[in-house]
Parts: structure tokens; sequence; C-alpha cells
């Protein structure tokens, strides 16, 4: 069948491709800034990890332990963000963790933990809105599943929870639209060079047809497939491997809607797994492990049988009522790392500028880490585009490499 070509005449002010969570965000910035986005998804709304993640919207309070105040603060007005832009989507999740004696995580540190938070609060004019932090002794209402063997207190919070990702994305692509944007699905980028009068034109792939268009700045959100894309807009870049394995199981188990559990395999040692309900089931996670290579052309990962068998295993560990659970769905996506081998994984957001490093102008890639602070990467990414276009017009375009 013979291959059509469109030429799309329309000059866009951002063309964002990916179209999961990280890219609407960027789209939405950029419709609300008057700029007309152009959202290029080669599957469809959050066909990565975007839908297959906690889904939970933290406020920061994990960023006390060290004392990272910027983090917190960042954390808590996108979630307060979120909180307010989509109060239909994201409904509060009351999150409990057993503290047990002579352990790490004991009530001081969360009693001085909770009163920081307070503080800050009340100094940065930033309340949640959820309801406070606190410790409960005796009187705490924990499921029977939880251990209570040197249980000596229970710290309580809350965040906010997405109860529908996916509806959650077709609204913000609707609200996109709506707002003078343009969101196309099956659609790949394939191509891109800069232009001699400035901005870039990106071509695309759509079964039997190809597509140019322009933009002014074009922004990668691909996630796992962020390195794949560089080689393919630019060169072979390192430094944006996602190689990390990351998945939740879903079990057959009832839980309580709107709300979580903190447990570890060895209470109150070790890594803490989320156990949230989910439609009345339980969703377990998040379990890591490296990828042998990066993802590629594929949307999502597949996690092998003995991942999953070693993952409920240290899910009975950490809650033996859970022993005969059966996995309904295993949920799976491809993170950051730091190293390119997937064994670290990237805690802090990577926005990364092509042109700077001789690559397109124009061009950037977005790693985000976290669901939360996708709406202040976004941002970042735009002011960074604003404040850099005025230089690239008064210069000579460079053609991208093959």
């Amino acid at each position: 069948m013979p291959v059509s070509s469109l030429d799309d005449s329309a000059a866009y002010g951002a063309i964002i491709v990916g179209g999961g969570i990280q890219g609407l965000m960027v789209a939405l910035a950029a419709a609300e800034r008057g700029l007309k986005p152009l959202v290029l998804e080669r599957a469809g709304l959050g066909a990565g990890a975007s839908t297959a993640s906690m889904g939970i919207v933290h406020g920061g309070l994990r960023y006390l332990q060290s004392l990272d105040i910027p983090r917190w603060y960042r954390s808590r007005e996108n979630q307060r963000w979120f909180g307010q832009e989509f109060s239909a989507y994201c409904k509060p999740l009351r999150c409990r963790m057993p503290l047990y004696h002579r352990t790490f995580r004991s009530p001081g540190m969360f009693r001085a933990a909770f009163v920081i938070e307070r503080l800050l609060s009340n100094l940065a004019a930033s309340p949640s809105g959820l309801p406070p932090a606190k410790l409960k002794g005796d009187d705490h209402d924990l499921p029977s599943l939880v251990p209570r063997q040197r249980l000596t207190a229970v710290a309580e919070w809350s965040e906010l929870a997405l109860e529908d990702g996916a509806g959650l994305l077709a609204h913000i692509a609707e609200r996109i639209e709506a707002m003078g944007g343009r969101v196309t699905l099956h659609e790949e980028a394939t191509g891109l060079e800069e232009r001699p009068e400035g901005g870039l034109l990106i071509s695309t792939r759509r079964e039997d047809r190809e597509a140019h268009y322009n933009g002014k700045c074009v922004m990668l959100c691909v996630g796992a497939a962020s390195r794949s894309l560089a080689r393919c807009l630019d060169r072979d870049i390192p430094a944006l491997s996602a190689r990390v394995l990351a998945f939740n199981l879903l079990l057959d188990r009832p839980m309580e809607v709107g709300t979580a559990l903190a447990l570890s395999a060895n209470a109150g040692h070790g890594r803490s797994y989320f156990l949230r309900g989910y439609e009345g089931s339980i969703l377990a996670g998040t379990f890591y492990h490296p990828l042998s290579e990066d993802l590629g052309g594929a949307v999502r990962p597949a996690v092998p049988q003995a991942l999953i068998e070693r993952a409920m295993r240290e899910i009975v560990q950490a809650v033996p009522q859970l022993q005969g659970s059966k996995v309904v769905e295993t949920w799976s996506g491809a993170l950051p790392d730091t190293n390119g081998q997937g064994v670290r994984l990237r805690n802090r957001d990577l926005l990364y500028d092509h042109g700077r490093h001789g690559g397109p102008r124009g061009l950037y890639t977005l790693l985000g880490t976290k669901l939360t602070t996708s709406r202040s990467l976004a941002l970042s990414a735009l002011d960074l585009e604003g404040r850099k276009s005025p230089d690239r017009q008064r210069s000579a375009p460079r053609k991208a490499a093959a």
C-alpha cells in the first residue's frame, strides 16, 4: 500500500511527544500560557507507566526525614494543585504505618516529622486541605492482617490517590483540546530537523500515512522510550536511560477503598511496601528490578513469573494472612535509572536540553520520577524554553543528526 503524506501548515507553540501524565501536563501548561500545543502519542493515552503506578499523589512527608524542605514544599504545592484541579479524580487516602519497639521507624521520629510539617505548613501558608497527621497508640484501628507483636504506635497521615487514572488522562486531553490544543493517538515520531526560519519540523508515521508538523519547540515525554527516541531524533544519550522495571500486583483479597498500609517484610526495618485498597481488592507494591536493556519500541515491560513469585513471598512475609492470595493483574512500567544499568533508581526529575549539549535547539527531554511533580517539571521546561527562544531566533539552525 502506498504511503500518503500530510504537511500540517499550522505553527504549534509546543509539540509534545508522549501522551502519558508528563506529556499531558506539559500540553496543559502550554495551553494555559496561550500557546497552541500538539500532543503526539504512538499508542493510547497512558499506555506506559502512567496508568501502572500506585496512583498516589504524595505531599512530601518522606522528604522531611532528610530535611529536604524544597522537595517537601514542591510536592506539597503539586499535591494541592492536583486536589484543586482534579477533585473528581483525586480522593483522600488514609495511610497508616505500624511502628514497632526498638526499630528505626520509631514514634519519636514520626512525631518530629509531623511537628516539622505543621510548622512548615504554617510558615509557607500551604495547608494541604487533608486531615492532619497524627500518632495513635492503643486507640488504633489497624486491620487484623497487620502483625501486632512489639507494636508500640501507628503513624497516620493522608495523601491523595487517583481513583481512575485513565479517566483523568482523558479528562486532561479534553481540556487541552477545549483550550485550542490538539491530541493525536497512534502517531509515532520518526524524524526531526531545525528549520532555517527557526523552530523545528518533526516527522511522524501513522499506519500508511506520514506527516510533518512545525513547532517552536519539541518536548519528549516518553518515559522508558526516552533513550531510544533520542537516538532517532538526536543521538544516543546514556543519561536518558530508563532500565528499572517497576511493578505492582493486584491481589484477590478485599481491602477498604481510600485506605493504605505501609508495611515491611521485617517489621519496622528495611523497605516499606504499600498495600492500597483498590476497587475492593489490594494493590501491592512497588517492586523494582533491573532491566537487561531499554524498552525501545515496547510499551510496557513483561514481568517474569520468578519476580512475581519473589514479590509475593515478600508480601506474605510482611503480612502472613495474605498467604494463598492470587495475583489478578500485574501492572508494570520502566523507570529512569542513574547509571544506565537499571541498578539505581533515579530519585530526581531530569530536564535535558538537547541544544545545550550540541543537539537540536528547542528539543527537550523530560524524565519525571513521580506522578506528584509532573506539573512542576512541565512548568520548568516551558520556563526554560521561554528564556532560550529569543537566542535561538537570532542564530542559524543546525540540522539534527540522522
